[in-house]
Order: structure tokens, then sequence, then C-alpha cells
């Protein structure tokens, strides 16, 4: 069921958002070294560019097949697969990892934003439309899923039983549903312009 080119879109997504992740927090390290917590980020600036090539590869092979990424079906999946990467490391960096960005000295949500920008630029190379994270209401929409996860995170550690936590816990599943789908039907940029 699974297509290679949801493959190639996965693939190509996990390298090139890899590469800013990386060569952000290296460049961040250049001007501030005194954070450096550890040893393996003097590495960084490899890794960073080993992910890049990597995302490289994987944008000459939908480029020379070409219809991995033409038709309105393919817009729909690039879509797709942009905000599931995009919304899965905003939620996670922001909801569970922000103290590790604070003891790097970044600021978990303008270093998550800086990479989403970027990851969403460098695949408007292959990909025929990418997400509008310009408009004014997408970052807002993914606060209020990580503001969503902190009140799912109260739930849990109550003292109710498993149903009222389930039950507690339904109308903010819809609320993020809801979110997601906000997200994904905001017109997009075409890739061309």
């Amino acid at each position: 069921f699974f297509k290679p080119k949801f493959i190639f879109y996965a693939t190509y997504l996990s390298e090139k958002i890899g590469y800013w992740r990386y060569i952000a927090i290296y460049r961040h390290f250049e001007k501030n070294p005194n954070n450096k917590i550890f040893p393996i980020f003097n590495f960084f600036e490899n890794w960073c560019q080993d992910e890049n090539r990597h995302g490289d590869f994987f944008d000459a092979l939908m480029k020379s097949q070409p219809a991995t990424v033409r038709g309105f079906q393919a817009k729909l999946w690039c879509r797709f697969f942009l905000l599931a990467v995009f919304a899965t490391m905003y939620i996670r960096d922001l909801g569970t990892k922000k103290d590790f960005y604070g003891a790097l000295g970044l600021n978990a949500r303008e270093y998550d934003q800086f990479v989403i920008n970027k990851t969403n630029e460098t695949s408007a190379r292959v990909f025929p439309v990418v997400l509008n994270v310009y408009d004014q209401s997408f970052y807002q929409r993914l606060d209020k899923i990580v503001e969503n996860g902190t009140h799912l995170s109260k739930i849990d550690k109550g003292n109710n039983n498993k149903f009222i936590k389930v039950l507690s816990k339904l109308p903010i599943f819809i609320s993020n549903g809801y979110q997601l789908i906000r997200l994904y039907l905001l017109k997009p940029l075409k890739s061309e312009d």
C-alpha cells in the first residue's frame, strides 16, 4: 500500500529538516561556543552536510521521475507530508524538549519556526506546492495543539478513573484534529511562484 513516492517524500523531508535542524544548532554554536554541552556537537557540521546530500539525492530521484510530484493527488500528498513532519517536530520540541533547547541557549519556538520555514522553502524546489507557513494562523494553530498537549498531560496525571479521563480528553482530541485540518486546508503556496 505504501507507494514508493511516499517513501521519497518522507525520506526527502526527513533529510532536509534534519539538515536545517543541525545547521541551525551548528551556526548557533559558532556564535556561542560556551553552549556546547557535549562533545558530540563538534561533529554537527559534517552531519549537516550528510543530511543535505541525502536530501539532494531524493530531490534528484523525484525530479528524474516527475510523475511522483505531478498532478492533483501529488499536491495533496506533498501538503500532507509537510504538515505531518512540521507538526510532529513542533509539537514534540515545544511540548517535551523545550528545556533541552534552553540548555543549548536556543529558544525552541524560534528555532522550530526557522527550521520549518527553511525546510518549506527548500521543499519548493521539488514539491509542486508547499505550506503557507507565513499565514498568521499557521503557528497559532500549532501553538494551540502544544497547549492542548499540556492539558492532556494534566488529565493523565489526575486521579480520575480511565473512563472520566477519556471523556475529558475527547474535546481536546477534537480540537487537535480541527487545528490540523485547518492547517492542511490553508491555501498552499505554488512552488513555481
